[in-house]
């Protein structure tokens, strides 16, 4: 019987893991970007505590993450098994490590509040979706991933001013960050953290002692295929989109699109999303896809419908308590 060591990961490990990741996967699942950092289909913080597991040979079979998606009362894991290596206890090994490391990182928590650990999986991983399941993960949302394949430009409405979003510019990211905030709980729902009593001061950080990691933007919003709009000078939405992907080639993404309460109904989304669709065009991109919400709040999924999107793949959330308190986000209408 093969025996298995589970060590932190080092940044040396990321082109082994990303080979172990991709093997006998016909689109890859990570690659390792310009900057050496891993990349997943999913965004994965760099802060993020990660583990490899790794067998008597040394070969790297398991990889792992925990991350904080909010204040330490939801976290998120993901990772994979060495197809060679299922069934031998490294997918187990790797959940008992994040479920521990969640319970540490939800001391951090607010107090009283429920802590969960949740993890996306595609609907057609059978086997990881049977492990979690195995671990007492629930299935608590699903999500839908449209493609629209684009054979022409489209006309906008002369309503609604687009106009490119500056990522380099404060003064955009001011002007668009309330109402994408406010879009988003609308989505996926809002919590209200309660007050903490007595909060220690905060203190002053010593940035020469931190040394910032080197990032490849690459794969993050692209300058081009961002944009805002506008009525009658006021901020009614904007979107922000990727022009490289880990998965796909040629392939755009949409990554948010989000519209003002105020604007709603009024084509705002729409001239947002025919603009993206124009600048992918433009650019020889001729496949777009995004993700969303089957559940979400603004029935999200008519709106792709309507632009011609469809349906190619669905993705589960389970999601499994670590710590017992109350449950203070909004998880239905």
């Amino acid at each position: 019987m093969t025996s298995y060591t589970l060590r932190n990961y080092s940044s040396l490990d990321s082109p082994r893991v990303v080979d172990m990741l991709n093997a006998n996967r016909i689109a890859p699942r990570a690659v390792v970007d310009g900057a050496g950092n891993i990349r997943l289909i999913r965004y994965v913080p760099f802060s993020s505590s990660k583990v490899v597991i790794e067998d008597e040979q040394k070969n790297i079979v398991g990889y792992a993450y925990v991350a904080d998606k909010e204040n330490n009362f939801v976290l998120e894991t993901g990772g994979g098994v060495h197809p060679d290596h299922w069934n031998a206890g490294v997918g187990s090994m790797l959940i008992q490590w994040a479920e521990e490391e969640t319970l540490k990182l939800s001391a951090n928590a607010p107090k009283g509040v429920r802590c969960v650990l949740q993890v996306n999986i595609f609907e057609s991983d059978n086997e990881t979706i049977q492990l979690f399941e195995d671990a007492d993960f629930t299935k608590v949302r699903e999500w839908a991933h449209y493609e629209i394949q684009l054979n022409g430009e489209h006309p906008l409405s002369s309503d609604v001013r687009i106009r490119s979003f500056d990522l380099d510019n404060d003064d955009d990211w001011d002007l668009v960050g309330p109402v994408q905030d406010a879009a988003f709980m609308d989505h996926w729902g809002a919590y209200s953290l309660p007050p903490v009593e007595n909060p220690e001061p905060e203190q002053a950080s010593d940035d020469n002692n931190e040394d910032e990691p080197v990032i490849d933007s690459s794969y993050s919003n692209a300058q081009g295929y961002c944009f805002l709009a506008f009525i009658d000078d006021e901020v009614a939405g904007g979107i922000l989109c990727n022009a490289k992907l880990v998965e796909f080639p040629n392939t755009g993404r949409v990554g948010s699109v989000f519209t003002n309460s105020k604007f709603r109904r009024k084509g705002v989304g729409k001239n947002l999303m025919l603009s993206a669709f124009n600048a992918f065009y433009q650019n020889g991109m001729q496949r777009v896809i995004l993700d969303t919400d089957s559940q979400s709040f603004t029935d999200s999924s008519k709106f792709y419908t309507s632009l011609g999107m469809q349906i190619y793949r669905r993705e589960f959330l389970y999601e499994k308590e670590i710590r017992a308190g109350e449950e203070i986000r909004r998880l239905s209408k």
